[in-house]
């Protein structure tokens, strides 16, 4: 590691307010949320915490620190900064799974309304049919039997049409509940 003061950009006299706001400032600057995943911001990232902890270590302890103890302190600083980068790994992982996910259902979701529309094409369709042979044949007893058959058709039809939506209303539930999960997910950071 540098030297702490350059990396935290204060001067060598500086006082443990002047450093918590340096400190305060840079890590803003290079948070991962504002870098993403950034690798060389992780890496700034990694070398501002170890020299704020140096920094703020001899600064409490009045300088007293053996080189054993600014070795161990650099490690611990060193560990919990792997920690961090993990866990924002294991989240970042996590997020796109779920954006996975998502993605999945909006396509199944997809499938569903083109069926629903091309199902509702043909209910016109048999519809209009339906109208057509009324209109030619009138009142005959054998054709009122006909028509009665493909309104039975055209009822089992809207059925199944209901059913459809009813699969389209869930899955849009379960996207909402994704996409707020996964918003609940990047709030939490």
């Amino acid at each position: 590691m540098g030297d702490p003061y350059d990396i935290l950009g204060v001067k060598k006299d500086a006082t443990l307010p002047e450093i918590k706001s340096a400190y305060k400032n840079l890590a803003k600057k290079l948070h991962p949320d504002k870098t993403g995943a950034n690798p060389r911001a992780l890496e700034q990232m990694k070398l501002v915490n170890e020299a704020y902890a140096s920094l703020c270590s001899n600064l409490q302890r009045g300088s007293s620190m053996t080189e054993d103890e600014q070795k161990y302190n650099e490690e611990v600083w060193r560990s919990y900064s792997k920690q961090v980068e993990d866990y924002y790994n294991q989240v970042q992982e996590y997020m796109e799974a779920q954006m996975k996910v998502i993605r999945s259902e909006k396509e199944k979701l997809d499938i569903y309304e083109r069926q629903v529309r091309s199902r509702e094409q043909d209910l016109d369709r048999t519809r209009k049919d339906l109208e057509t042979q009324r209109a030619r044949y009138g009142s005959m007893l054998s054709r009122e039997k006909e028509l009665r058959r493909r309104e039975e058709y055209i009822e089992k039809r809207e059925n199944e049409l209901d059913e459809l939506m009813l699969c389209i209303s869930r899955s849009n539930s379960i996207v909402v509940d994704l996409v707020q999960s996964s918003k609940s997910l990047r709030n939490r950071k």
